[in-house]
């Protein structure tokens, strides 16, 4: 392999593993606020300061998340349109371009550009001001129709992978797009979950005592352990399924890069699934009885470590995925009209 393939793919592993991150970060927010951060502050009664600090550091990574798929996406097709004005042996031209967007993985990233547009208008200022709004304090709380229209705008942009994938060559073709888009969906909450609680949450109890840190971190951390459950054992289901319908025996497991890519993201999902029970059965456990004492050095310690490696497997999986997709699958079966995916046939 040349120095320009090794280079050109490369970049394409980075413009997916940005894109990915960035749809899975606008998705999950939504459900997190929703499901963890509201829950977590309704339960100790107040939004105030550290509500408000937490939603200001959501705003600011929504908006880092919307340049980063915006800067994606025009990389993308960017590096599609060279790749075709390669094969034809001249420079990039409008035709170029044409080309690309003739194919479902341009009309795919094509679509991202309208959705951003659409994410921009409805979340950038509003985010900081309005998730959680309305906790512990006599202002109103978002509205459904804003709710909805977020997750709907971030369920498309996360889909947008989906169909420009291999789920979209893969037969019975409904099964691996439900499956797929599912699979995305249930990994962005995860991800996002632990990016969250890792990140952004201890901006709550910023120069307040151990007391305050105890009852904010306990109610999210609980709250997150249920909806993690969920998640990873939906990602689990959708992954198996995912495998079967790309993968064409078990020796490419080990034989194929597609199938050790595959296996990497399985021992990674194997490692998170540990760390997920530990923090499902122990430190849970343990945060619900040192907050009714109001201490947290033995449970906290122990989260700050298991969350620190799940930031770490959850940035794999993110690397994992976007080179996963630019390998050619071990399955053959192919839908007329798939486009081009980083120089190869799906």
């Amino acid at each position: 392999m040349g120095f320009e393939e090794v280079l050109r793919s490369i970049s394409f592993a980075l413009v997916r593993f940005t894109s990915f991150s960035a749809h899975a970060f606008l998705f999950g927010t939504a459900v997190i606020s929703l499901f963890v951060l509201r829950p977590a502050f309704s339960s100790v009664g107040r939004g105030g300061p550290g509500a408000e600090r937490v939603a200001t550091r959501l705003e600011g990574f929504t908006r880092a998340a919307l340049l980063a798929s915006l800067a994606a996406t025009s990389i993308g097709l960017l590096l599609q349109a060279l790749l075709v004005a390669e094969f034809e042996g001249g420079e990039v031209t409008g035709s170029s371009f044409d080309a690309v967007f003739a194919t479902t993985f341009g009309q795919w990233y094509l679509l991202r550009l309208p959705l951003l547009a659409g994410a921009f208008v409805l979340l950038v200022g509003r985010v900081g001001d309005v998730s959680l709004r309305g906790i512990g304090e006599n202002k109103p709380a978002p509205s459904r129709a804003w709710w909805a229209g977020w997750l709907a705008i971030a369920a498309l942009l996360l889909s947008t992978s989906t169909f420009s994938g291999h789920a979209a060559v893969a037969s019975p073709q409904v099964v691996a797009l439900v499956s797929d888009v599912v699979h995305l969906a249930a990994g962005a909450i995860w991800f996002t979950g632990i990016i969250v609680l890792a990140l952004i949450l201890p901006d709550a109890w910023r120069g307040e005592g151990e007391g305050a840190r105890i009852r904010i971190l306990a109610p999210a951390v609980i709250a997150f352990s249920r909806v993690a459950l969920i998640s990873i054992l939906i990602v689990g289901v959708t992954g198996v399924v995912n495998s079967f319908l790309n993968v064409a025996n078990w020796g490419d497991l080990f034989d194929t890069g597609y199938g050790r890519a595959v296996t990497a993201k399985i021992v990674l999902y194997l490692i998170v699934l540990a760390l997920g029970g530990v923090n499902h059965f122990y430190v849970r456990s343990r945060l619900k009885s040192e907050m009714t004492e109001g201490s947290s050095e033995g449970a906290r310690h122990i989260f700050k470590k298991t969350i620190a490696v799940e930031v770490a497997l959850a940035i794999g999986l993110m690397s994992v995925t976007g080179v996963l997709v630019g390998l050619a699958r071990t399955r053959s079966e192919t839908v007329q009209g798939a486009g081009l995916l980083s120089g190869r046939r799906l």
